[in-house]
């Protein structure tokens, strides 16, 4: 099996690893190596996966490195025809580009590895709404492919709707950022690990064309402070205004934020009012919906061959999961031990369930209703990953 890597170390323990299906964002300003990161990422391919390099920032010159698919969509803002196969036309539209990105992932099929140019050029392109219309097509599509992909942005060119936006769709966020002269390294989202990971953060430095950690991963003040400081920077508030705000000086609040100092539960309760982050028991919102946000959420190991991620759980409505089941995998007891109604919907492959006697074949878009019959066994027969919504009744 190929190991999966960011093709930076320092990146990938921070986010406790790179996994199948992961679209990694790496946002930064100015001070950011975002080009030597992409370099690295390219770097490390493998020929088990197949990678294809997104370029548009600058025309391509040069030979295209051995087992590297490039799609040039340069000559959409240098209005220069390209030699490469499957470049868009000069002056080439955002709708032209995505359907030569779709093209070329169906020619590369499940399992590739995609490095995109920078989204703040796919701005300057097509315009403010186009990074948000590409990466909401490929995000989705690549994580149901299981390919792996890195997206960059410069965040200083891009509203705070837009980056918060991005987070909410992605699996992993690494901001990389100026802090009084060093550069910080921080985990704003992480789908699929544990709760420690959001948060995580440290100061790193270029070192012979690589990454390296200039002290140890942040203490817990430490991490409370990226926190403030994001949600900060997420309102748009300078420092100067949320510490009026909140009542305490300008001073006190900058050592909040870089964890010199932690601050007082009334501070931090004052803090979570202004910058509009939740806070204390639940209170019903009187909104009629909630939301699940897939950051609260961990992968589980079911059976051999089945994982699963639980999306919904509620007392009233049941319980709603999303499971994945290995090509080959069977089992012979049933996915969920109650006494319950169930119901299976096949979104992607082929599932095979032993149900009141019989052996049922569902294939995408099929669905299975149980309500006195049991499940007594499944199986994937078919060559690729089968995935599921699984909904067990709340009724039992």
């Amino acid at each position: 099996m190929v190991s999966l890597s960011s093709g930076t170390p320092l990146i990938d323990d921070l986010v406790d690893g790179v996994r199948i299906g992961d679209n990694l964002v790496l946002q930064g300003d100015a001070s950011a190596p975002l080009a030597l990161l992409v370099d690295r990422f390219v770097a490390q391919g493998s020929p088990e996966r197949p990678l294809v390099w997104i370029n548009l920032a600058e025309p391509w010159v040069g030979p295209v490195p051995d087992g590297v698919l490039v799609l040039d969509w340069s000559p959409a803002l240098s209005g220069i025809a390209s030699s490469l196969p499957d470049a868009i036309e000069p002056r080439g539209g955002l709708a032209d580009a995505l359907t030569s990105l779709i093209r070329i992932d169906e020619r590369v099929g499940t399992g590739a590895t995609f490095a995109f140019d920078r989204l703040t050029a796919v701005q300057a392109a097509w315009g403010e709404r186009a990074p948000l219309e590409l990466f909401l097509t490929a995000c989705p599509r690549l994580y149901r492919r299981r390919s792996l992909a890195l997206w960059t942005v410069e965040i200083e060119r891009h509203r705070p709707t837009f980056l918060r936006r991005l987070a909410e769709i992605t699996q992993v966020v690494v901001e990389l950022v100026d802090d009084d002269g060093q550069l910080r390294v921080a985990v704003l989202e992480a789908d699929g690990r544990g709760a420690g990971v959001v948060g995580r953060c440290l100061h790193a430095r270029v070192v012979d064309g690589d990454l390296v950690a200039t002290d140890a991963t942040i203490n817990a003040p430490q991490r409370l402070g990226v926190v403030i400081r994001d949600q900060r920077l997420r309102t748009q508030l300078s420092q100067a205004e949320l510490a009026r705000r909140v009542g305490v000086t300008p001073s006190a609040l900058s050592q909040i934020e870089r964890g010199v100092r932690g601050p007082s539960g009334e501070t931090l309760m004052r803090l979570w009012e202004v910058l509009g982050v939740p806070f204390g028991p639940a209170r019903p919102t009187g909104t009629g919906y909630r939301v699940e946000r897939r950051s609260g959420r961990d992968r589980r190991h079911l059976a051999e061959g089945l994982t699963g991620e639980r999306l919904v759980d509620d007392a009233t409505i049941g319980e709603l999961w999303w499971l994945q089941v290995a090509a080959g995998a069977s089992g012979g007891q049933p996915i969920f031990a109650v006494k319950a109604a169930e119901v299976a919907t096949v979104v992607r492959g082929v599932l095979d369930l032993q149900v009141g006697g019989r052996t049922e074949t569902l294939h995408e878009g099929d669905a299975l209703l149980t309500t006195d019959a049991t499940i007594t066994g499944w199986a994937n027969p078919g060559p690729a990953t089968t995935e599921i919504l699984w909904m067990v009744s709340g009724c039992a």
